[in-house]
């Protein structure tokens, strides 16, 4: 079968436009593939220089953040101690208390009183080491709700400053809400003093306790408690005439109202009188029985004239942190 010219013509068009299909497919399609590949590989390389040039332009001053971080961590920690042995801990102990005993005591202006104080420690065990949760508490004032109140302060506005402080002491309560565990070692002891006034005044020394370490005078991390209780003489007198001279009021006030109440006059002076009296009685009794006591035993216990307090002082540490300074420079040289 003999093909037309037409016939012939519509044949190699159709050869070569399948020619030309299957080269677009074989060699051209993989070729733009091969390319676009190319290219997002190239936008990623790109993407990586253009990081590493912004981390090498910033490399300098991350450097400086790490070291002021470093810095700044370093003098948090040196508030601490280091971890400690019991051993270490009694040296410790015994340095604390030579600083509370030898410390000045001065009055109202600023005078020195005593270049030290008179007071003995004994007693003194220290413990095993230990950790302890350090954290901020907040005192909330109590507040008392009942309906009445309810009802009489409802639709009263707040005022500014009250919301003010409220939005501070929030802000605090989460910013400073989290706890830390460190280490923590204590000692127990017992302070003793002629004088009342000397262990006030070693109670004062162990709150301004300081340490000069490095070239710096540095506030340790301490905690001290003691039950300690004072009595003010002084005071329970002058509050003792102030109920004296009430009381003489009173009766005389309540006197003159009876009278003109009732027409008759109440004796609550001579009663008065006849109390005191009494008293008076009972006072020389007592008196005659201690000094028989104080005859038939001549001398007195030492803890009439010795005032003293159990105290417990625990010392906490922290791990330091490495020096950065020698890893850094070790990377600026790579």
């Amino acid at each position: 079968m003999k093909l037309s010219k037409q016939e012939r013509i519509a044949v190699l068009v159709i050869a070569l436009i399948i020619l030309l299909g299957l080269g677009i497919f074989f060699f051209i399609v993989p070729k733009f593939q091969a390319i676009g590949e190319s290219t997002a590989a190239l936008v990623a390389k790109q993407q990586e220089l253009q990081t590493a040039t912004e981390r090498a332009n910033t490399k300098e001053q991350l450097g400086i953040d790490v070291i002021n971080a470093y810095n700044e961590g370093r003098n948090v920690a040196d508030m601490f101690f280091e971890d400690m042995t019991p051993y270490e801990a009694d040296a410790a102990v015994r340095e604390f208390l030579d600083y509370c005993k030898n410390v000045e005591v001065k009055d109202d202006q600023g005078n020195v009183i005593k270049k030290k104080l008179n007071v003995v420690v004994d007693s003194l065990t220290v413990g095993e080491p230990s950790v302890s949760t350090l954290g901020v508490s907040f005192f909330s004032e109590p507040t008392v709700d009942y309906e009445l109140k309810t009802y009489a302060s409802q639709g009263r506005e707040t005022p500014q400053e009250v919301l003010d402080a409220q939005a501070r002491e929030q802000i605090l309560q989460s910013e400073l809400s989290s706890t830390q565990t460190v280490g923590s070692i204590s000692a127990q002891f017992t302070v003793s003093a002629l004088d009342e006034d000397e262990l006030m005044a070693f109670i004062d020394a162990v709150n301004e306790y300081q340490k000069d370490e490095s070239g710096n005078t540095i506030r340790k991390a301490i905690t001290f408690n003691s039950g300690i209780s004072r009595t003010y003489a002084d005071v329970q007198e002058k509050y003792a005439d102030y109920i004296a001279d009430i009381t003489k009021n009173v009766n005389s006030a309540a006197s003159k109202q009876f009278e003109k109440d009732t027409g008759h006059k109440l004796n609550i002076q001579n009663a008065a009188a006849d109390t005191t009296a009494d008293n008076e009685d009972n006072g020389d009794n007592a008196e005659n029985t201690n000094n028989n006591q104080n005859n038939n035993n001549k001398t007195d216990s030492i803890d009439t004239y010795v005032y003293s307090l159990s105290a417990d002082v625990t010392f906490y540490s922290i791990e330091r942190m490495q020096d950065p300074s020698d890893q850094l420079a070790a990377q600026n040289l790579e």
